[in-house]
């Protein structure tokens, strides 16, 4: 998959206290072919997990297996101790995260031709707390991707980045924006009635093909902080975004991403009581009907695209795609 010019957002700065650097910056290793996946993978979802990242990339296609922790975080840490990656442990579980520095971005340039100076960097003093959420998101893309490998569906490349995800801190023209987080994924609706515009912005956008089969996909992660009429908000807005269209009576909104027939909101969230307590809350609310709901533990048990996860509005769990 290519890249399109994503120019030069302005990104956090690079100190992170509250963390432990695995170690120092070492001679910089021969990147393999791999190597650079992993970067573009990270790229993408911004922060992973180290078992994210061998689930990701070194899946071995001949055995089905995945090679061993220990050699993933061995490689891990060696591109870390070059200089392209932050490895570190957080504090309160010694888990292993993983983030970019800008000396990733040459190999991504030249591979890729990804044209981008600074990254996202967690905010400092940042605690697991307050990662949970974009790791939550990570694990969602790590579902997908893992659901639809050795199957005919397929993750589109979606507008404007050319990318088959698209997240809130992508950003597709930063001379119209002004920090890394002024979301590509963002459209703002105007409501008659309404005193305050109708915001989409959802945490991870991807699509799955098959055959003449498109559907587009917005997933909302939930920690089960948001009070459910935060949620019937957002509701609401995918509720009109479905029938809102371009000016001049042209495609949809939600077509800037690719040709898609239509698309499904996905509330991913941390517990079946509370898949249970939203679902009792928002079954009358406008857009309810677009929602899908499963827990993350669901997501980690079954196949994504053709197990029966996801609860929908008549209260059935169903599967996207029949095996």
């Amino acid at each position: 998959m290519g890249y399109r010019s994503l120019g030069y957002p302005v990104g956090y700065p690079v100190t992170l206290p509250g963390y432990r650097v695995d170690s120092e910056p070492m001679a910089t290793p021969q990147l393999t072919p791999g190597d650079v996946r992993v970067l573009w993978w990270l790229w993408l979802l911004r922060v992973l997990t180290l078992d994210q990242i061998r689930r990701l990339r070194y899946f071995q296609e001949e055995s089905g297996r995945l090679s061993s922790a220990d050699n993933v975080r061995k490689r891990l840490s060696r591109l870390a101790q070059a200089g392209y990656l932050l490895g570190e442990r957080l504090q309160t579980t010694h888990e292993r995260v993983y983030f970019l520095t800008e000396k990733a971005l040459v190999p991504l340039r030249e591979h890729h031709g990804l044209e981008q100076r600074h990254l996202f960097r967690p905010r400092a003093g940042e605690t697991l707390v307050q990662l949970l959420h974009p790791l939550m998101v990570s694990e969602c893309a790590v579902r997908v991707v893992e659901s639809v490998r050795g199957t005919d569906v397929e993750l589109p490349a979606l507008e404007p980045l050319g990318l088959p995800f698209l997240h809130t801190h992508a950003v597709a023209d930063p001379a119209k924006r002004r920090h890394v987080e002024r979301y590509v994924t963002q459209e703002d609706l105007f409501v008659p009635g309404e005193p305050e515009p109708l915001r989409i912005r959802p945490d991870l956008v991807f699509g799955l093909v098959v055959g003449p089969a498109r559907r587009l996909f917005f997933l909302e992660a939930d920690r089960g902080a948001e009070p459910a009429s935060a949620i019937a908000r957002k509701l609401l807005a995918y509720a009109h975004y479905r029938e809102s269209r371009e000016p001049h009576g042209m495609p949809y909104l939600w077509q800037r991403y690719g040709e898609f027939q239509d698309f499904r909101v996905l509330v991913v969230t941390t517990t079946a009581q509370r898949v249970t307590n939203l679902r009792r809350s928002l079954r009358s609310q406008p857009g309810f009907e677009l929602a899908a709901f499963t827990t993350l533990q669901q997501l980690k048990a079954g196949n994504v695209v053709y197990d029966d996860v996801w609860m929908t509005a008549d209260g059935d769990t169903k599967a996207f795609m029949k095996r």
